[in-house]
């Protein structure tokens, strides 16, 4: 009962822990809630982003406690494992656990060998199956983003009702701390819900599926796991009841109570809930565990699971050639996409490699400026984010999407140094701009330029047989910050669009 209760416990820190740093990633960012180290520790990031000093150090620390523990991390730690626990919960009531003979499982570690080829072909999928960033993007583009715009909603309303100083109160301390003072959207959202809500599916099928055959990080800390010191001691079952092993969240455990080291992560139930008539209860320590003395059996499958066949081996040679012509045949051929990246993004195909997709840059983004993509950028740019000046624009003194970015996809740069930094350039639409189109003074565009000299200028010309003041652009002084064509008040297409370098 005390480890149950010390790892629910355990558990839930971590969780709320997490659930703060993700809940405060935002303006003002404040380095104690920078969840930057959260994505770092997993040594998917490391791989990523080209061993950045950073992430290579979260990530040794990581595997040293691996090598100490075990897969604590993924027992005790993780936040998707931790609702993948939850969901298991609610699903055992209504059906029961029963596991087969463990085999070793050798299709997950193709797997990541597979993605990080890819990764060196010039497809980037590892975000694609990384647990961190899909909770991260189930958390900011699904609950924040509902929880935050449907507490607006609820003030909006109660303010509009002569509320009294009381709920005004409650009102002005929720917007500072709690909630955003404004409507959050982001486009996309439910293909990424989707990702988020599928490994939760498969629980339905196995507890923790995703964890047991297809999680990168899993398969990174199962190889270093298995020269871990705090090991699983147990005696030999001869009853072969099976409780130990219908137990085990990861179906580590055989028939005869020994386990497979590099699948435990430690959930602890085989000690703490295992009634066995027999008395083999087990227990961890960092004590060499007892070999059991079952007879060999050389001819026996469990010698052979330690491999793989032939037809398993041809099966994955093709898979895996098919993807890499795949990833070649659809490589950039080093042209920047035409859609507009946030400052300090040097080169198209270094950032898609580099960008793991966690959606820090696009939740910090003051203006809702950035948003995921889909395939505007190729197969491999899905989810990157792009400055989309439909829902905000880049504001001229913020560098938070540097500050926040794990991999340095995204370059921390100064302000000074922010503000001289050209992501675009923006093109006057005559044939829709009020001013060229119709005659009429409108330099909402003018006005709302954040350079000091102004990159939208104004000069007299003749429309409609009168002079007006129209709007034009100066180029050099233009860095695409897109607040012209956010403000302008063209509805349809704008006055004023800002393209890609």
């Amino acid at each position: 009962m005390k480890i149950k209760l010390l790892k629910i416990l355990t558990q839930s820190i971590f969780f709320i822990t997490i659930f703060i740093l993700l809940w405060y990633l935002r303006y003002p960012l404040h380095n104690f809630f920078n969840a930057v180290i959260f994505f770092q520790i997993s040594p998917v990031t490391a791989i990523v982003s080209n061993f950045l000093q950073t992430a290579l150090i979260a990530a040794a620390v990581l595997i040293i406690i691996t090598l100490i523990f075990g897969r604590i991390f993924c027992g005790w730690i993780c936040p998707y494992g931790t609702v993948m626990d939850i969901v298991s919960f609610f699903i055992s009531i209504f059906k029961k656990n029963k596991e087969t003979e463990p085999k070793r499982i050798n299709f997950k570690y193709f797997l990541l060998l597979l993605l990080i080829v890819l990764s060196a072909f010039g497809l980037q999928m590892l975000w694609l199956f990384e647990p961190l960033t899909i909770f991260a993007r189930g958390f900011y583009f699904t609950f924040y983003s509902a929880a935050n715009n449907l507490s607006n909603d609820f003030f909006y309303y109660l303010m509009s009702n002569n509320p009294g100083r009381i709920t005004e109160g409650i009102y002005q301390i929720s917007k500072s701390i709690v909630i955003e003072n404004r409507e959050l959207f982001f486009n996309n959202s439910s293909s990424m819900l989707i990702f988020f809500i599928l490994p939760l599916v498969m629980l339905l099928f196995k507890r923790r599926f995703w964890c047991r055959y297809v999680c990168p990080l899993g398969s990174i800390l199962a190889v270093f796991s298995m020269k871990a010191l705090f090991t699983r001691k147990s005696e030999s079952c001869a009853g072969k009841c099976g409780q130990c092993k219908n137990l085990c969240r990861m179906n580590a455990i055989k028939d005869d109570n020994s386990y497979i080291k590099q699948e435990c992560i430690l959930c602890m139930d085989c000690i703490r809930e295992t009634k066995c008539a027999d008395r083999y209860k087990p227990e961890f320590s960092f004590r060499k565990p007892v070999i059991c003395n079952l007879p060999k059996k050389d001819n026996s499958p469990k010698h052979k699971e330690n491999g793989i066949s032939r037809k398993e081996f041809l099966s994955w040679l093709t898979v895996s050639l098919g993807f890499i012509f795949f990833a070649l045949k659809n490589k950039p051929a080093g042209k920047k996409s035409n859609i507009i990246r946030p400052p300090g993004i040097l080169n198209e195909n270094d950032f898609k490699q580099k960008c793991i997709r966690c959606g820090n840059c696009i939740k910090a983004c003051v203006t809702n400026g950035l948003q995921p993509v889909m395939f505007e950028s190729g197969i491999d740019g899905v989810w990157t984010p792009k400055l989309d000046a439909k829902t905000g624009y880049c504001e001229y003194e913020c560098i938070l999407c540097g500050q926040v970015c794990p991999t340095q996809a995204i370059k921390k740069m100064t302000v000074e140094k922010k503000m001289k930094t050209k992501i675009g350039v923006a093109k006057i639409q005559k044939d829709t701009c009020i001013s060229w189109r119709d005659g009429l003074e409108c330099l909402v565009c003018e006005e709302h330029c954040p350079i000091p000299s102004k990159a939208v200028k104004v000069k007299k010309e003749m429309i409609n047989g009168e002079f007006v003041k129209v709007p034009y652009i100066d180029e050099n002084l233009c860095i695409g910050c897109s607040i012209c064509q956010n403000k302008c008040p063209v509805d349809e297409k704008k006055g004023i669009i800002v393209e890609s370098l």
